[in-house]
């Protein structure tokens, strides 16, 4: 390399002796280490270790020169040149040749910055990474959550789990509103605002300590803002599901008939979660002086429109029943009713009349579970008279509906109810079936009868709903 290029190459070459000191250093590296008007004699005669940072002249007392002495040759080492403008970073490759040392240094200087951008832009990927996950798992929580507490708690947890949180609550709204407040103790304070109103203020009290991620202000305004749509849903929700309650308790017979030769009592039991009123309903009245009808449905579905179909029905069932129609006949003209209003399609319901001067019980279930007859020596479910659902065959006419029959022993039961009585998570319907005659095979009568049929599940995932009527004639009443 000529004289003239070795001095104006674009990167540091230095000539060192054995010993490490700078005989001949180019204008690159002299304008690097004594600035763009310094001169060579500034260099040449130092230690090249007393041109580097501390940092780089310990690497190369204890790994540059062990090596260059083993192998003659090192390459890419990282280093850092002093400049009168800091220090300037730089890869150094070096030579042994049979006069000295050849060193050429690389200005790294765009790739530390580089590198440093690489690491900032992985930090804030991390970060964003960090807030966009600490916002998906406060919304999963807050769809899962039903009720007004249930989400209340849903994005208390929420905003508590980020490691950076110490204490969080959901406090009455003050005044101020809008965006996020930091108080005086450094905690923070975002509204819980929704299309109703304001929800409460979330106070979050932050740890602040040097080792906790921090808190994204904007992830928890984003939380706070999906606790209010939750908290507006989970109020419609609790608004609809009391009217629904109120719809059904005041469609549900209250005061059944009563007797001195037939006993009615009912029972209606929500389920375990208590979120939604269901479609099960019942209800007993008189065809004529000696005629009692007894009813059990179960509409499809849940909540405020079931509620209002189960109102549907059991007014269409009330007012069809007629004397010397029978039940087949009835439940003909309730299904007529259906596919004719659009309404209840896939419902089922059990109709029975009792001739209370006979006993003889008559029946017919559209797609619903079978009679239980409880008698003094047996128990036994009453299987004649199925059929399908209500509605099954729209726009159309289906085949006519059978009934069953059957002459009760004065003091018999029969007890007419929903799936929510004999289903059970952990059980399969023949088990459930089983198990509830089991449960009445030696029955008291009435009320006494009710209350231990719905007293026999735990965990009870649908209503459940009881009819018992229990008949006795006239002349066994005071007897029994």
């Amino acid at each position: 390399m000529s004289t003239d290029a070795w001095s104006t190459a674009p990167l540091g070459l230095l000539h060192l002796d054995t010993d490490g000191h700078v005989l001949r250093a180019n204008d690159t590296f002299v304008a690097w280490a004594a600035g763009p008007d310094g001169a060579a004699h500034e260099v040449t005669g130092r230690r090249i270790g007393d041109l580097l940072t501390v940092g780089g002249r310990i690497y190369w007392d204890t790994h540059v020169t062990p090596t260059l002495t083993l192998t003659g040759r090192v390459e890419a080492v990282r280093i850092e040149v002093r400049t009168p403008d800091g220090p300037l970073p730089a890869l150094l490759t070096a030579a042994v040749t049979p006069s000295g040392i050849d060193v050429a240094v690389l200005a790294v200087r765009r790739r530390a910055e580089f590198e440093q951008q690489l690491v900032r832009a992985r930090e804030t990927a991390e970060r964003s990474a960090e807030r966009l996950r600490w916002v998906q798992q406060a919304t999963a929580a807050l769809s899962h959550a039903a009720g007004g507490d249930q989400v209340r708690a849903a994005l208390l947890a929420a905003v508590g789990s980020h490691p950076g949180v110490a204490d969080v609550a959901l406090e009455r709204p003050v005044a101020a509103a809008g965006g996020v407040r930091r108080g005086p103790q450094g905690d923070l304070t975002v509204a819980v605002v929704g299309a109703a109103g304001s929800h409460g203020d979330l106070v979050v009290g932050v740890r602040g300590r040097p080792a906790d991620p921090p808190l994204d202000i904007d992830a928890l305004a984003t939380i706070a803002q999906q606790g209010g749509v939750a908290l507006d849903r989970a109020l419609l929700h609790e608004r609809s599901m009391s009217v629904a309650h109120e719809l059904q308790h005041a469609m549900l017979t209250v005061d059944l008939p009563r007797r001195h030769d037939v006993v009615v009592s009912a029972q209606y039991v929500p389920a375990d979660s208590g979120m939604e009123v269901g479609g099960d309903w019942y209800d007993a009245f008189w065809v004529d002086p000696t005629t009692l009808a007894v009813v059990v449905g179960d509409v499809v579905g849940s909540g405020l429109a079931a509620a209002t179909t189960m109102g549907q029905l059991r007014t269409a069932t009330r007012a069809l029943a007629g004397p010397d129609l029978g039940p087949a006949q009835v439940l003909d003209l309730v299904d007529r009713f259906v596919v004719d209003r659009q309404v209840g399609f896939g419902s089922t319901l059990v109709y029975a009349e009792l001739d209370t001067g006979s006993g003889v019980l008559s029946y017919a279930c559209a797609g619903h579970l079978p009679p239980l007859r409880v008698g003094r020596d047996a128990v036994e479910y009453l299987w004649d008279g199925r059929s399908t659902p209500l509605g099954a065959h729209p726009g159309q006419v289906g085949p006519p509906r059978g009934q069953g029959q059957v002459r009760l022993a004065p003091g018999d039961a029969v007890l007419l109810y929903t799936d929510g009585v004999v289903e059970r998570r952990d059980q399969a319907l023949p088990d459930g079936l089983a198990h509830l005659a089991r449960t009445v095979r030696r029955p008291p009568a009435g009320e006494a009868l009710r209350a231990q049929v719905t007293a026999t599940g735990s965990t009870r995932r649908d209503d459940a709903c009881v009819l018992a009527v229990t008949w006795f004639a006239a002349q066994d009443r005071d007897r029994s």
